[in-house]
């Protein structure tokens, strides 16, 4: 299912935690479709590991798993989801959004961002939140996992980003 999303280049971040995780990922890749996995260290997103995930890209971004989430992923989203299928949730709006956005990225091998924008997420609708995703390619050619930042603010807050 694909959903109209509003998709921006990640150079228009507007929290400084996600544009400092595209930096790191943009000087990782070195004009490359993007790193490969055991290219991506935690001493190199010192401060912002609570913010980002990886999931891993199944045929050909027909479905993804979710692989590791930051403490700051897990609280959004309630709970752990660590190899769990993403088409298990297909039929709520913040999944398939996600769903989307992730073949988005997979489909054009590039990097890109998503927000601030209300969330979709049940129990969370109060919140907004904006996300960045960046594919890894551990062999150069195809995006074999998703990688990503995410941000959240009480709703209509988003100016304080930072």
């Amino acid at each position: 299912m694909d959903i109209p999303l509003p998709i921006k280049s990640p150079d228009d971040a507007v929290s400084d935690a996600l544009a400092q995780v595209h930096a790191y990922w943009r000087a990782l890749g070195r004009g490359r479709i993007g790193p490969a996995r055991a290219e991506i260290a935690p001493q190199g997103l010192r401060g912002l590991t609570a913010r980002v995930w990886m999931m891993d890209a199944l045929d050909g971004g027909a479905d993804f798993r979710f692989r590791f989430a930051g403490d700051r992923i897990i609280e959004f989203m309630g709970r752990r989801y660590a190899g769990e299928l993403l088409s298990a949730y297909r039929g709520r709006p913040f999944f398939d959004g996600m769903h989307a956005l992730l073949a988005a990225c997979m489909r054009e091998r590039r990097a890109m961002a998503l927000g601030p924008i209300p969330s979709m997420l049940e129990g969370r609708e109060y919140l907004e939140f904006e996300v960045l995703v960046m594919p890894l390619s551990d062999d150069g050619t195809s995006v074999n996992i998703v990688f990503g930042a995410m941000e959240t603010w009480p709703l209509g807050a988003n100016a304080a980003a930072g």
